[in-house]
């Protein structure tokens, strides 16, 4: 067995889970660099299974969120169905697109993702969004709109290969679901949109299953832990910290250095 090998799976799988949870931010933004840049893996199959370990490592949020009620059925249903249609136009985009070009656009994106947590994290400054279950609200947007942009951010996370969250975050928002429900749908639609991902590039053979396999168990229990700290920690900071780590590994995915 290749102990150093075993050492990069835990250490890809440990990291972004314990970050994602904890700074509640996509934990795949570092984990495609540390597939390619730890493992060797190609970016293709970075993408394979960076979004296979989103599906199922983001079900116990979910089932809590759940809980909590802040996922409205509705939206998930039309969100899911639309930026899956997208995701699996995406997927056969980044297939069809040379690896470089696929870095350039992953950096580019990576860039921008970095920006966008920057000025949310100056923004929130430590402020709490206050909390609002779906059965505050009577309905929220379940229609065409929804539908459209869904369809597009889908396409967007799958020639990236991110869980997509970063795009569905802010369409919620825009379309008026409080900060809550907008979380808790848009984590769900992940589930189900990351899978169609991960499953339509697997069926073209870009997929490495003892990454996949160890990476997302590591995840699981990182997340956890993450997820306890997060409870006791004022992140807005560290946030604003990582969103220039996701830029500047952007930069150097762009330029090739990764």
């Amino acid at each position: 067995m290749d102990w150093v090998r075993v050492f990069w799976i835990v250490l890809t799988g440990a990291i972004p889970g314990f970050l994602a949870t904890w700074l509640g931010i996509g934990g795949c933004f570092l984990r495609i660099p540390m597939m390619m840049a730890l493992l060797g893996l190609p970016i293709k199959y970075a993408y394979a299974v960076n979004m296979a370990v989103i599906s199922i490592t983001t079900i116990p949020g979910v089932i809590a969120h759940y809980r909590n009620k802040h996922v409205y059925s509705r939206g998930v249903v039309v969100s899911s169905i639309a930026a899956a249609v997208g995701v699996t136009l995406g997927t056969q985009l980044a297939m069809l697109t040379p690896s470089s070009t696929l870095k350039s656009i992953f950096g580019i994106a990576c860039i921008g993702v970095g920006i966008y947590m920057l000025y949310g994290a100056a923004k929130a400054r430590g402020r709490i969004p206050p909390r609002v279950t779906i059965d505050d609200v009577k309905r929220l947007e379940a229609g065409p709109r929804l539908f459209a942009l869904m369809f597009f951010a889908g396409i967007a996370t799958g020639l990236c290969g991110f869980g997509g969250g970063i795009y569905y975050m802010p369409i919620l928002n825009a379309l008026g679901y409080p900060m809550h429900i907008a979380v808790g749908t848009s984590s769900a639609e992940m589930i189900f949109v990351a899978g169609v991902g991960a499953s339509n590039l697997t069926l073209h053979g870009y997929m490495d299953v003892i990454s996949f396999i160890g990476i997302g168990v590591v995840t699981l229990l990182f997340s956890w832990i993450g997820a306890k700290a997060a409870k006791t920690t004022k992140a807005w900071i560290l946030k604003m910290v990582f969103g220039i780590l996701i830029a500047i590994i952007g930069a150097l995915v762009a330029l090739r250095f990764i």
